[in-house]
């Protein structure tokens, strides 16, 4: 097979394995679609993390973002990938090797970085469609994120024009970073920061 016939061929898999994660959950996947490659970069470019930190992300299907980190320049040994659903988790071994994949909860998410060994955190790259989730469940997980990475906040992918999160009643700072009209749907980036930081979690 051809680099270009296998190119294709696992982008093919890739969307037919999110597809079908869509119609099992919905809710849990947020778009029929994986985010693009554009898209993505979007978020990979805005990045930040210390040179004893590792960048985290939190729910990511099928790895375009996780694709995109790589290739924004994240190594793979300072991407801690974090999957709830068990076969993407696999999935995401197999094509990403040396980038370590969690399959956990993101609601546990300092528990699960613990338990994996993960160190001192620098950004979460957040995929879950908060947007869709009640605010106690919003609360929940933007506070497991903030715990995981004190006073660093969080990057959070979103097809909202506006805050995909009511900012001040979760005691958060939002800023619209970046959009582009050439995601299906259009989408854009959102730095989201605690208003009154905590101290930083050590290695």
């Amino acid at each position: 097979m051809s680099g270009a016939s296998s190119g294709e061929h696992s982008q093919t898999a890739n969307k037919s394995l999110f597809f079908r994660r869509w119609l099992a959950n919905p809710l849990q996947m947020g778009s029929v679609i994986p985010s693009s490659a554009t898209f993505s970069r979007l978020i990979a470019e805005r990045v930040q993390f210390g040179v004893d930190e590792v960048v985290v992300e939190l729910g990511a299907g099928t790895g375009t973002i996780t694709r995109a980190l790589l290739r924004a320049g994240v190594p793979a040994e300072k991407l801690v990938v974090v999957e709830i659903v068990p076969e993407m988790a696999q999935h995401l071994r197999e094509i990403f090797p040396g980038v370590q994949v969690v399959c956990g909860d993101g609601f546990d998410l300092p528990r699960v970085l613990e338990q994996a060994g993960a160190g001192r955190v620098g950004d979460v790259v957040c995929g879950i469609p908060l947007v869709m989730l009640p605010f106690p469940t919003q609360q929940k997980i933007v506070g497991a994120m903030l715990a995981a990475s004190p006073g660093r906040g969080f990057l959070h992918l979103s097809y909202c024009i506006t805050s995909p999160l009511p900012s001040a009643k979760l005691g958060l700072s939002g800023n619209r970073l970046a959009w582009t009209m050439k995601n299906f749907p259009p989408g854009g980036v959102w730095r989201y920061a605690p208003l009154q930081p905590g101290p930083r979690r050590g290695g």
